[in-house]
């Protein structure tokens, strides 16, 4: 009985899928011990949850992937025995379980980067690089023990997979086609029910990547629900924003206003302006931000930037709005934020929007980008005409690919003073908007800068002390122009970099990069521990030239004293909003978290429904926030000309 159930079609199937799932739980597994520290008062019987609940998002993505191995073998027909049709089945099922697998070991390290599993934005993200064979080979020597753990894995897998293989039993009779059939008909049909998630009216059907919530207690957790092929096939429809309605047109206004209407009664001041948008630039490597750290021992490695500090107006408590390279630029540059999905790879992409760029133009300003990566890289050239930005200068306007740092692009120490040397070509006034590419992996120096720069406690804070010393490079450069004192410097990272110190490793903490305003020889300066975000750069830029027209903007004036300042992000399927010293998590539907970050910066103690008047305030600003930002997207209204 045992010898002819085995050798039925069904039964290969089924324990070859079991194998599968297994792996699948080894890798969620692993997933959680390379990322433990992104999921902190994690209990044993939560964990419990965790993984169960992850097997029914485990068993979609392995239906999905294995459908047409399931199709090929279980349809009724002989001929499966031979040589060349197991070759076939067998390499359908060991390439397309070996990418799966792949996907799944490749987010033990992206996720650090992310905090979320991975989705097909990804290829996008990257889809304009140029030295894909560099970047590879660096990545496949630093991160060679996921290579490693890949390939046992799929070693385990071909090996039980043979095993499990018989000859299957022949079709020589009606009786056994109808019962091959009736077998291929409902186990597809189980397959279909399982790829959905289950059967209607499932509250969850079909299921979604935001379905996870259930199984976790912190939204922050949900990754581990989740695995990355599942997360990839949800993506392959870019996600529409569903319009939301919790307040009226009128209400949502009074609650939270995009639009802004300076005043025209001051005097416009045309100061030059130039942005550095520095690659991975947390707050943990800048010493000025963090005095109490190590018992107020630490020193940072970040000298010049501590140094200009004593200069400028830092903001101590600021914050990105995103975890990505490409979200960076459309928050500082044109206060838009990367909620659920990246502004410039969404179904959005293509709004109009208006800019700091679009609107000083009306002032005479000429604008200009620099990324000193291949052009295209990102797609930035992309989005500085979208931006309205008059000129774009990358790698191939530097001209001298000796200078190339065999990754991503020039060497920041050459590329910045190039540009501040570029900017003395330009009319005045003028903004400029520079973003570097040196501090990134995998973490490479100058050769004449090894053993120079204080190694740090990860990689990255070497990467970042580099980075200090372009800056450097640049103000020096920038100091001998004519143009310097009459010119407002705005530096801050475009999402914040891997870090080494619990609380920077909360999903808080996940989002903090310095702000810092830098007007030679002017009343900008001190540390203000208000509340700061990337969107609020531009709204601030714009009203402290006493610009005089109305445009839109998702960010507040950080200089004006009666402004509700927060800052928003999306932090493991939630939204994320930091006011005072709250933060709040909301999925759309409910609030799933609730922290008070000055009595417990760690976020250990969810407060959800224990402080009413707190959680209330909060629920209201999100939701405006959110359905502000959903509903402008969709319909197009994001400048002052589209907004009614």
């Amino acid at each position: 009985m045992i010898k002819w159930i085995r050798e039925y079609p069904i039964t290969e199937v089924l324990l070859r899928l079991t194998l599968v799932m297994l792996l699948f739980s080894i890798t969620r597994f692993l997933f959680y011990l390379f990322n433990i520290e992104s999921f902190p008062s994690v209990s044993g019987y939560e964990l419990l949850i965790i993984f169960l609940g992850g097997v029914r998002f485990d068993l979609t993505a392995v239906l999905y992937v294995n459908s047409l191995y399931l199709i090929v073998l279980l349809l009724p027909f002989n001929g499966k025995n031979h040589r060349i049709f197991r070759e076939i089945v067998n390499s359908i099922f060991y390439i397309t379980n070996g990418l799966a697998l792949f996907l799944n070991c490749a987010d033990f390290s992206y996720f650090k980067f992310t905090s979320k599993r991975t989705t097909i934005t990804v290829f996008e993200e990257f889809g304009n690089e140029v030295n894909y064979g560099s970047l590879a080979y660096n990545l496949a020597i630093d991160y060679y023990y996921i290579i490693i753990i890949w390939v046992l894995l799929m070693g385990l897998l071909v090996y039980v997979s043979k095993r499990i293989q018989k000859e299957l039993i022949p079709i020589n009779s009606v009786k056994r086609f109808f019962l091959q059939f009736i077998i291929f008909l409902f186990f597809i049909t189980a397959a279909v029910i399982g790829i959905r998630g289950g059967l209607p009216p499932k509250q969850d059907f079909p299921l979604s990547p935001s379905d996870a919530g259930q199984y976790v207690k912190r939204p922050g957790n949900i990754s581990l629900v989740q695995n990355t092929p599942f997360t990839m096939m949800m993506s392959l429809d870019k996600p529409v924003f569903p319009k939301q309605h919790y307040f009226t047109e009128t209400d949502v206004e009074d609650e939270y206003s995009v639009l802004k209407k300076p005043l025209d009664s001051l005097q416009f001041r045309p100061l030059n302006i130039v942005i550095f948008i520095v690659e991975s630039l947390g707050r943990e490597p800048v010493g000025v931000f963090n005095k109490n750290l190590d018992n107020g021992n630490y020193k940072g490695y970040t000298p010049f930037l501590d140094s200009l500090a004593e200069h400028a107006l830092i903001f101590v408590n600021s914050y990105a709005n995103s975890r990505r390279s490409i979200e960076g630029s459309p928050a500082v540059l044109a206060s838009i934020p990367s909620l659920e999905e990246s502004f410039t790879v969404s179904n959005y992409s293509n709004d109009k929007i208006n800019s700091l760029a679009s609107e000083l133009k009306n002032k005479g300003y000429y604008s200009a980008f620099f990324h000193g990566a291949p052009n295209g890289s990102l797609g930035l050239n992309s989005f500085a005409v979208q931006a309205g930005i008059d000129g774009y200068y990358g790698m191939t306007e530097y001209g001298n690919d000796d200078d190339y740092d065999g990754v991503w692009g020039i060497w920041d120490h050459l590329f910045l003073p190039y540009a501040i040397h570029k900017m003395d070509e330009f009319k005045q006034p003028f903004i400029s908007a520079i973003f570097s590419v040196s501090s990134h992996h995998p973490n490479k120096l100058p050769r004449f800068l090894e053993g120079k720069i204080p190694e740090g406690k990860i990689k990255m804070h070497r990467s970042i002390g580099y980075a200090d010393y372009a800056l450097r490079e640049a103000f020096k450069e920038a100091s001998s122009k004519s143009w310097f004192s009459n010119t407002l410097f705005i530096i801050t990272g475009d999402h914040t970099c891997t870090s080494y110190y619990p609380r920077y490793q909360t999903p808080v903490g996940a989002f903090t990069v310095p702000i810092f305003f830098y007007l030679p020889g002017s009343e900008l300066i001190g540390v203000d521990s208000t509340v700061a975000q990337q969107i609020d750069i531009m709204p601030t830029v714009l009203n402290y030239l006493h610009y005089n027209k109305p445009y839109v903007a998702f960010g507040e004036d950080l200089l004006a004293p009666n402004n509700e300042k927060f800052a928003i992000n999306y932090y493991g399927n939630a939204f994320q909003m930091i006011m005072d010293d709250w933060v709040i998590q909301y999925d759309l539907k409910k609030t799933a978290g609730l922290y008070n970050l000055k009595d417990d910066p760690l976020m250990t103690t969810n407060l959800v429904n224990k402080v009413p008047d707190v959680q209330t305030k909060m629920e209201n600003k999100i939701k405006a926030i959110i359905q502000q930002y959903n509903n402008r997207m969709v319909d197009d209204k994001l400048t002052f000309e589209t907004y009614y």
